[in-house]
């Protein structure tokens, strides 16, 4: 007898990247310790359009722009990993300008690559738990779709 088959097919969340692009062609540094990651909320605001021909006796809209937005993930400390050093070194800029750079999110086999820049790098700590990092970046313009 066959076993039962799913009524749908789950995905796991194990396997969740996040890995940061430098340079012109980039080279990439996979950020690790990753635990709930969640794709950046670039969601658009609705624009009012609604007019006097507006049909229906009803409110028109529109999307607007996708909006830049802070992002922030929390991963394990993983001191002196390449992403570590990478992140560490990104934030200790001192002046105005920031590095943008690429930024790629993998969640349950989809991607998405923003460019963005490193606004904070800290640990978090709690009372009977590992220590965490969480960067926090600026996303800005989405360069590759979610695939």
């Amino acid at each position: 007898m066959p076993a039962p088959a799913y009524s749908i097919t789950p995905v796991l969340a194990h396997g969740n990247t996040l890995r940061v692009g430098r340079g012109d062609t980039p080279t990439w540094t996979s950020i690790t310790g990753l635990q709930n990651v969640e794709f950046p909320d670039r969601m658009p605001a609705d624009l009012d359009i609604t007019n006097q021909a507006s049909p229906g006796f009803a409110e028109e809209n529109m999307p607007g722009l996708l909006p830049a937005v802070d992002w922030s993930v929390d991963h394990l400390l993983d001191d002196g990993s390449a992403g570590d050093t990478a992140l560490t070194a990104l934030n200790a800029r001192t002046d105005a300008e920031k590095e943008l750079h690429l930024v790629e999110v993998g969640v349950g086999g989809k991607t998405i690559t923003c460019v963005g820049y490193l606004k904070d790098y800290k640990p978090v700590g709690q009372l009977k738990g590992v220590v965490l990092m969480r960067s926090t970046w600026r996303l800005m313009a989405t360069v590759a779709n979610a695939s």
